[in-house]
C-alpha cells in the first residue's frame, strides 16, 4: 500500500455543521484535474445549512461502493473541469453499476460539471437510446455540442443560464460565472419523461434551444417518498465551482438540496462510537505489519451507522483504508504514534480515537527514495515514476504536495538516500520553488538544507524553470544569439544544479516541431541509455540548457541535425555535500516503461554507489527479542545498535502503569542485553507490554508471564 503524509489524502473526511442533520449529503469529488476545486462546493453546502461527508475518487483510486452510498440520501457528484477517466464511467468508459443500483433504491442524485458526457461520447450530436444510462438514468435524450465549441460566433461561450418556467426546483436566475462566458457547457434535450431547469441563455444565443440542466425521476413516478422507489437525478452540464459569487452559489444549492430534502428519510443520529482492534492490541512491530481496526456504532437503530477512518501521523508514514486497516509504511520514517480515528458520517459529529505504537519499520542498509510528486496538472501521472524506482529495486515513499498544499520538512527529508522532485507537466506555482525573494529564487528551505547537508535531489519535469522565468527572451548568450535567462555565480540555479542559461523550449522555439530524442553524453559517467524516446513522435518544451564549467551533462537534445542539439536536458551537479541532477523532460513519458526503469536504475544506481547521501541518518535498533517468554522468573531483553544511541527501557501493566522503567545511557554500537527478575518486580501472572527506545526509534512488545 502507498504511503501517504497528511490525514488529508484520505478519501473520507469529515465536515460538521451543527445546522441540520435532517438529511445525510454524500459529496463525491472526481476532479482529479483541479481536485481543490471541490473547496468550493463544500462550502457552498455548508452555507446551504446543510452537513456532508466527503469522497475522494481521485485519492481512494475508485468510486464508492453501493454500499457506501445506500446510508445516504442525496449523492452529489461533482466532476468540476475534469473530462477524463472519470469515475463516474468506473474510469473505463462502462456504466457504474453502483450508481445505478442506488438511484434503482430510490437514491437522491445530483450530478455536476463540465465534460462529463465527453469523457464517454467525444462525439457530438449523440442521440441516446432508450435503454442508455444517459437516457434512462439521467434523462438526456440528446447530447448537441457544447458552448464555445459549437457556439459560432456569437459569444465564444455561453454568457448565463436561466431559468424554465414552472421548474418547481430552481428560481435563482440568471446563472453567470467568474469569467465573462463559460466553455464546454453541454447543450442537451431532455426525455419526455424529465424536464429542463436551466436554458442556455440569454435569449438569442446561439444555442439557446438547448438545456444545461435537466431533472428526472427513475422508478415509480409521482410518488413523494423514498419508500417509493422513485430515484431522482438532477444533471448540471456546467462548472458549478465557477458560479459569479459565493452567494449565488450558495443558493443555488439551498434551492436543489432544499426540494431534495422533503422526500429524505426521518434519520436517527449517532449517539456513541467505540474503536476495537484484536486483543485490544495497540501496536503493530512488523515491518509493513497490519492492525485491522473496527468501530462500534451505537444506538442499534441508527439510520446510518456508518463511520469514516482517518488517522493523524504527523510526519510519521502509515496509512489507513476505508474498512479500518492501518497498515505500517516499511519506510524510515514509519516509526513512533498515530491516532486513529473513527467519525460518524451521519452529521451528528460524534467520534473515538485510539493511539496505535509503530515500531521495527524499514532496513538500515536499504537505499530509500522519497518521490515528491508536484505535478497538479496531470495527478496520477507520477505512477510512472513510482513504479520506475520500484523495479529499478529500490523502496519509495510518496510525498504529495498537491494534496498536501505543501512541500516535506528537513526532518522528512533527511531520513531519504534519494529525493526524486518530480514537477511533471506543471509549470505553476510550484512547490519546489522559493520565490519570496525574486532577486534570489532558490529551492524551498528544507530541500537546500538537505543537498546542503549532502543530500541527493534529482529535479525533472517541464516548465519547473519556465514557472519562474517567465515567458519572454529576456537575454543574450554570448553568441549574440537570444536566450530566456543566464546565470552566473552566486545564482542558486548556476551553484547548485549547474546551469549557465537557459536557452530555449522545444516546440515553443524549435519552428513547432517538438526535441524528437535526447542524445547520451559519451562517457558521462552516469547512463548510458540511448536514445530516450518518448510515447509522442517529439516532446514539446523540453528546456535547452547550457551548463557551467563544473557540470557534467548526460544528455543533449537531438538528434544532430535538431536546431538545439548543442544544448542539454540533463545534467549533473556537485554542490558542497549534496548532488543535484536536473531532467528538463517529462519522464513520465518515455516511450516504453522498460525504458523509464532503465534510466531510473542506471541514475540511482550511479548515486548509490558513488556517493556518500544525507539519508538514512537514523539510529536504528533491529534484533531486539525477549527470552524466556513466557517467563517465570528472570527475563532477558537483547537487541542490537547499528549505531551509539541513548537508550531506555519501560515495562508496563495492561492498565498503562510503568513497572520499570531503565534509562541507559548513551550505548554504543553492538550487541546488549537488559535484565530484571519478575520476582523482584512482585509481577503477577498476565500480559506486560515492553519498550526500547533508542532516540528515532521505538520497539515494543508483549512479554507474558506466568509463575
Amino acid at each position: 500500500m502507498k504511503k501517504i503524509y497528511s490525514v488529508i489524502f484520505f478519501a473520507l473526511l469529515m465536515t460538521v455543521s451543527q445546522l441540520a442533520f435532517s438529511m445525510s449529503i454524500l459529496l463525491v469529488n472526481d476532479n482529479g484535474y483541479k481536485p481543490d476545486r471541490v473547496q468550493v462546493i463544500e462550502q457552498a453546502i455548508k452555507d446551504a445549512g446543510y452537513t456532508y461527508t466527503l469522497y475522494d475518487a481521485p485519492t481512494e483510486g475508485k468510486a464508492p461502493s453501493f454500499d457506501f452510498m445506500k446510508s445516504f440520501d442525496v449523492v452529489i457528484w461533482y466532476t468540476g473541469n475534469d473530462g477524463a477517466g472519470l469515475y463516474l464511467w468506473n474510469g473505463d468508459d462502462t456504466n457504474n453499476k453502483a450508481i445505478e443500483d442506488y438511484i434503482d433504491g430510490g437514491g437522491m442524485f445530483w450530478l455536476q460539471g463540465l465534460d462529463f458526457l465527453y469523457d464517454r461520447y467525444k462525439v457530438t450530436d449523440t442521440v441516446f437510446q432508450d435503454t442508455s444510462f444517459v437516457y434512462k438514468y439521467l434523462g438526456i435524450k440528446e447530447y448537441y455540442g457544447q458552448s464555445h465549441k459549437d457556439d459560432g460566433v456569437y459569444s465564444d461561450g455561453v454568457p448565463e443560464l436561466d431559468t424554465v418556467g414552472g421548474n418547481g426546483i430552481f428560481s435563482l436566475s440568471p446563472l453567470k460565472w467568474v469569467y465573462k462566458t463559460m466553455y464546454y457547457v453541454d447543450a442537451l434535450l431532455p426525455t419526455n419523461n424529465a424536464k429542463a431547469v436551466y436554458r442556455m441563455g440569454p435569449k438569442g444565443y446561439d444555442l439557446d434551444a438547448y438545456f444545461s440542466g435537466i431533472y428526472n425521476e427513475v422508478g415509480t413516478a409521482n410518488k413523494s417518498s423514498r419508500d417509493s422507489k422513485t430515484g431522482k437525478v438532477l444533471s448540471f452540464a456546467f462548472e458549478t465551482a465557477r458560479i459569479d459569487t459565493p452567494e449565488n452559489t450558495a443558493e443555488l444549492f439551498k434551492e436543489g438540496l432544499d426540494y431534495f430534502s422533503q422526500f429524505a428519510s426521518a434519520t436517527i443520529p449517532v449517539s456513541s462510537i467505540s474503536i476495537h482492534t484484536p486483543n485490544d492490541t495497540k501496536t503493530i512491530d512488523v515491518n509493513k505489519g497490519t492492525l485491522q481496526c473496527s468501530a462500534t456504532v451505537l444506538p442499534d437503530n441508527a439510520t446510518n451507522k456508518t463511520v469514516s477512518w482517518e488517522l493523524n501521523s504527523g510526519n510519521l508514514v502509515a496509512s489507513i483504508d476505508q474498512n479500518g486497516l492501518l497498515t505500517a509504511s516499511g519506510g524510515p520514517t514509519g516509526n513512533g504514534t498515530v491516532w486513529v480515528k473513527a467519525t460518524a458520517i451521519d452529521g451528528s459529529g460524534v467520534a473515538d480515537s485510539v493511539e496505535i505504537t509503530i515500531s521495527n519499520q524499514g532496513e538500515p542498509s536499504a537505499y530509500y527514495v522519497l518521490l515528491v510528486n508536484d505535478n497538479g496538472n496531470g495527478t496520477d501521472r507520477y505512477q510512472v515514476v513510482d513504479t520506475a524506482i520500484t523495479h529499478a529495486g529500490y523502496p519509495v515513499d510518496v510525498y504529495n504536495t498537491v494534496l498536501t498544499d505543501t512541500f516535506p520538512n528537513y526532518n522528512t527529508l533527511k531520513n531519504y538516500k534519494f529525493v526524486v522532485w518530480y514537477t511533471g507537466n506543471d509549470g505553476v506555482d510550484l512547490k519546489l520553488w522559493d520565490v519570496s525573494d525574486s532577486a534570489n529564487i532558490q529551492f524551498n528551505a528544507p530541500l537546500k538544507k538537505y543537498i546542503d547537508n549532502g543530500g541527493v535531489v534529482w529535479v525533472q519535469g517541464l516548465d519547473f524553470l519556465y514557472d519562474i522565468y517567465g515567458k519572454k527572451y529576456t537575454d543574450v548568450l554570448d553568441n549574440g544569439d537570444s536566450c530566456i535567462a543566464k546565470y552566473k555565480a552566486g545564482d542558486f540555479v548556476y551553484d547548485y544544479m549547474g546551469l549557465k542559461a537557459y536557452v530555449a523550449q522545444s516546440h515553443a522555439n524549435d519552428s513547432k516541431t517538438g526535441v524528437a530524442e535526447l542524445d547520451v553524453v559519451a562517457n558521462n559517467g552516469i547512463c548510458t541509455m540511448d536514445p530516450v524516446k518518448w510515447t509522442y513522435s517529439t516532446m514539446w518544451y523540453v528546456d535547452a540548457m547550457e551548463i557551467s564549467d563544473g557540470a557534467q551533462g548526460i544528455y543533449t537534445m537531438g538528434p544532430s541535425d535538431y536546431v538545439f542539439a548543442s544544448y542539454y536536458a540533463m545534467m549533473a551537479n556537485t554542490i558542497g555535500k549534496g548532488n543535484v541532477v536536473t531532467s528538463t523532460f517529462e519522464t513520465a513519458r518515455l516511450d516504453s516503461q522498460d525504458n523509464a526503469d532503465e534510466l531510473f536504475k542506471e541514475v540511482l544506481d550511479y548515486y548509490k554507489n558513488n556517493v556518500n547521501s544525507v539519508g538514512n541518518n537514523y539510529i536504528e535498533s533491529i534484533g531486539i527479542r525477549v527470552y524466556p517468554n513466557p517467563v517465570s522468573n528472570s527475563a532477558h531483553v537483547v537487541y542490537t545498535l547499528t549505531n551509539s544511541a541513548v537508550v531506555s527501557f519501560k515495562l508496563i501493566d495492561v492498565t498503562g502503569k510503568v513497572i520499570l522503567n531503565k534509562n541507559l545511557g548513551n550505548q554504543p554500537k553492538g550487541l546488549h542485553m537488559i535484565n530484571f527478575s519478575v520476582d523482584n518486580l512482585g509481577l503477577n501472572n498476565g500480559v506486560y507490554f515492553y519498550t526500547v527506545s533508542t532516540g528515532h526509534r521505538l520497539h515494543t512488545g508483549k512479554l507474558v508471564v506466568n509463575n
